[in-house]
């Protein structure tokens, strides 16, 4: 009975700390007004914009504005060099995925290296990789989550964005690829993946009364994607009094399509409603050139908001044959869903 009475005063903390209604009732789906899905509003993407470094596979990007600079932070890890050049290896993340900074004054880029902000320590919970970051602001902290392996999520904080920065002495989530939401009354919500025992990739969510505070698990930890839905490298936002999300479509579930960009919402951060069965992007990206390529693979989407709540900005990691990945920013004609 404990349990259940702090789930449920979480769930309502979250509703009113946006400034809904104490009283909310969940229809069924398919009676739920659905925004336009964000894929309409897609740009095509600047040429040379993103970041992309010589010698390094690039992912996991998360960008945040401070003063005139953007800065990126992104999970990144060495290739090998041959006497035939560069020789990449996507599956190096398990043991060399570090974390990275690069700027720029143009929110689409092209970003420049800056420095390794954060590497695997060999005697900490943190000891084969740095990976998934998502950096966000918290009141005058900056705290940058990330992973070590499966369902182990951190972070670290700082008073800068340029750091120094202070780690956590253990993992504070049981789950992966973490997409933190800081609310207005410092309480942070963090969407995330969850494996379980039968290789199922729920989507759960957590919540904390500010960044440093316990993060419980709510739901029980039961999946809060409608219909079986799984999910990789979920990113989020709020505008419209509601969650918005952005995610992979883990086994195309929801598109059909195994990895295509799926978009659901919510309005307590429990239900989550599918926005379309379309997908929000493929692996195909358009350019402003009139060019196009396909990868083959396109993952880790992150939504860069602006103070309106509008879209601006879609960072995915982009990955062709050779398996160089880079970051690729495709602009959004400022899109809000306002579910009409």
């Amino acid at each position: 009975m404990k349990l259940f009475r702090l789930f449920s005063f979480l769930a309502l903390a979250i509703c009113s700390t946006h400034a809904q209604t104490n009283s909310i009732n969940f229809p069924a789906t398919n009676s739920i007004s659905v925004p336009k899905p964000l894929k309409d509003f897609l740009l095509p993407a600047p040429k040379n914009g993103g970041f992309a470094m010589d010698g390094y596979v690039l992912w996991c990007s998360s960008v945040i504005k401070v003063g005139d600079t953007y800065h990126m932070f992104a999970s990144a890890w060495p290739g090998h060099k041959t006497t035939n050049g560069w020789k990449y290896s996507l599956g190096d993340w398990t043991s060399q995925s570090e974390c990275v900074r690069a700027t720029s004054t143009n929110l689409f880029g092209p970003y420049t290296f800056q420095e390794v902000v954060l590497q695997k320590r060999p005697d900490e919970w943190d000891n084969s990789r740095v990976h998934n970051v998502k950096i966000v602001k918290a009141g005058n902290k900056f705290v940058l989550f990330y992973i070590n392996s499966a369902n182990q999520t951190g972070y670290a904080v700082a008073d800068s964005v340029t750091g120094p920065w202070t780690r956590t002495d253990a993992p504070v989530i049981k789950a992966s690829n973490p997409a933190p939401i800081v609310n207005p009354d410092g309480s942070v919500y963090v969407f995330c993946r969850l494996r379980d025992s039968d290789s199922v990739n729920r989507g759960v969510a957590f919540l904390a009364t500010n960044y440093s505070a316990p993060y419980v698990e709510l739901a029980n930890g039961d999946n809060l994607l409608p219909n079986g839905g799984e999910l990789e490298d979920p990113t989020i936002w709020w505008a419209n009094n509601q969650y918005n999300v952005v995610l992979n479509d883990w086994k195309g579930h929801a598109t059909g399509v195994n990895k295509n960009g799926a978009q659901y919402f919510s309005k307590d951060g429990i239900h989550y409603t599918l926005v379309s069965r379309e997908p929000v992007f493929t692996k195909t990206v358009p350019f402003d050139d009139g060019t196009s390529e396909t990868f083959s693979r396109r993952e880790r989407p992150f939504i860069y908001y602006n103070e309106k709540g509008e879209a601006v900005a879609l960072f995915t990691a982009c990955m062709p044959a050779d398996e160089h990945a880079r970051i690729v920013v495709q602009p959004i004609k400022n899109y809000y869903p306002d579910n009409k």
